[in-house]
């Protein structure tokens, strides 16, 4: 480079060195400007990412809360400990019930007779039964008939509808391998029928059915219930009863309402908006002593996002004067003068005490959302046209709008919110890499053509001192 070519100026007397770092330093100044802009867009571009993530996060608080299911949820009590657990999808009926529960739904299963190794070679083994409506059979030729090979070949043919397993029952002294077989199902329609087994050892035959495929059999209030599965859904609307033991009397459960939880899901939720919220207000500061607090400071995208966020809560569409629970103010989520939330625990579960159903309505969409079928992305695809919305859905359709792609009326598909300011950020960027490079380019040449003038005065400063030098010489020998 040139920057590795040595001037002394020792025929001029001056600093090359330090005069032609002094140009390039000042034909430099265009390179730093640019960097400095790219630094600038590059926090932005972070910046944007950084919202985004924020943003992507209260969209998903406030899809996940936008049905019933995930948001009303219901606590579950029971008396008497074993006897069940339970799941609430929200839509339970609260209220105590009385349950019994006569018998659990089991599996069918059955063992052979044992032998004292299960590599031993049982003589050939013809197996076969009948399970779930088909039809299934085994065939091993002596040799290839140890009772590891009848397990696995039933495996292989059952293909997990009946597990074959081999058990060691006895001692180590004395052992006892056994052949299991096991339905896969619960419920008395998945017997293992017409078990039949010959084999050239006469001992080894089917032995024993440990437990025989039964039903579940409960009494809820008083009403007899039969399932397959330990499972037992639809008994209670929106509850999911899963047994674990049988009662010798009726037991009582309770389905109540789960404030708690509740109160968790709308922390969560407030939390996710003071985190937009606050992200926009730190951007958006300014002081005359400092400036703009933040890279963003001024650019649309924040009030765009800012605007949204507002009208989805509170705009007109979720504000009713006539109703105690028409606004979030009233039901406990107050909105403060910088813009931020603040849950009022106690006011929540006041509103809640008072009325379960009118609190869920203002948040939650019950008829489900209806855009008529529209193209994603296109106009009208976010607007609920059912009678009943929800805030939460109010609010994630309207950050969906600003995160999703969007169609426009050629059908063309061009990035949201989001992905359309990266990509304006990134291009910037990309331009002041190029032009950084040329500009580098130029002014390698610059210094190049700098260190080559420069030798070449020196050379000619030289030249002119030995003729000044002879022409010295000369005038003092005449």
């Amino acid at each position: 480079m040139a920057g590795q070519i040595q001037i002394g100026g020792l025929a001029s007397g001056l600093d090359t060195a330090a005069i032609i770092s002094a140009l390039v330093q000042a034909e430099g100044i265009p390179i730093n400007a640019l960097a400095s802009q790219k630094k600038t867009s590059q926090s932005k571009l972070n910046l944007v990412g950084t919202l985004e993530g924020l943003v992507n996060k209260l969209q998903s608080s406030a899809k996940k809360f936008a049905d019933a299911p995930n948001f009303l949820k219901n606590s579950v009590s029971i008396e008497q400990e074993g006897v069940a657990s339970f799941q609430s999808n929200g839509g339970s009926g609260l209220g105590t019930y009385s349950l019994e529960v006569l018998s659990l739904a089991s599996i069918d299963r059955w063992s052979f007779s044992s032998v004292d190794d299960a590599e031993a070679d049982l003589g050939g083994v013809e197996l076969s039964f009948d399970y779930d409506g088909q039809s299934y059979a085994v065939d091993l030729a002596p040799g290839s008939s140890s009772l590891t090979d009848l397990a696995d070949a039933i495996n292989q043919s059952a293909a997990g509808k009946v597990k074959a397993s081999v058990i060691q029952a006895g001692t180590s002294s004395d052992p006892q391998y056994t052949l299991v077989l096991e339905g896969e199902e619960t419920g008395a329609s998945n017997q293992i029928a017409n078990l039949a087994v010959t084999s050239g050892t006469p001992s080894f035959d089917v032995d024993l059915e440990l437990s025989n495929a039964t039903n579940a059999e409960i009494k809820l209030n008083g009403l007899t219930i039969v399932r397959e599965s330990n499972t037992i859904q639809g008994a209670v609307p929106g509850l999911t009863i899963e047994l674990e033991g049988t009662t010798s009397a009726a037991t009582e459960f309770t389905v109540g309402l789960d404030t708690e939880g509740i109160v968790g899901s709308l922390k969560e939720f407030v939390a996710a908006y003071n985190a937009v919220t606050g992200f926009i207000d730190g951007q958006s500061q300014f002081s005359e002593d400092d400036g703009p607090s933040g890279a963003l400071f001024g650019d649309p995208l924040l009030r765009t996002i800012g605007s949204s966020i507002r009208n989805a809560l509170f705009g007109p569409q979720n504000v009713d004067s006539t109703s105690s629970f028409g606004s979030l103010g009233l039901l406990g989520i107050k909105l403060n003068v910088d813009g931020s939330l603040t849950l009022d625990e106690a006011k929540v579960k006041e509103k809640l005490s008072e009325d379960p159903q009118a609190f869920e309505d203002f948040f939650v969409d019950l008829d489900g959302f209806d855009n008529g079928g529209l193209t994603a992305g296109s106009p009208g695809f976010y607007t609920d046209t059912t009678a009943d919305s929800g805030v939460f859905m109010e609010l994630s359709k309207a950050l969906d709008r600003l995160l999703d792609k969007q169609v426009l009326s050629n059908g063309t598909q061009v990035d949201g919110l989001f992905g359309a300011r990266k990509s304006t950020l990134q291009k910037d960027i990309k331009r002041f890499d190029d032009s950084i490079s040329d500009l580098e380019s130029r002014l390698e040449l610059f210094e190049e053509s700098l260190v080559k003038k420069f030798a070449s005065l020196e050379q000619v400063l030289s030249g002119l001192q030995a003729q000044q030098v002879s022409l010295t010489a000369l005038t003092a020998q005449n």
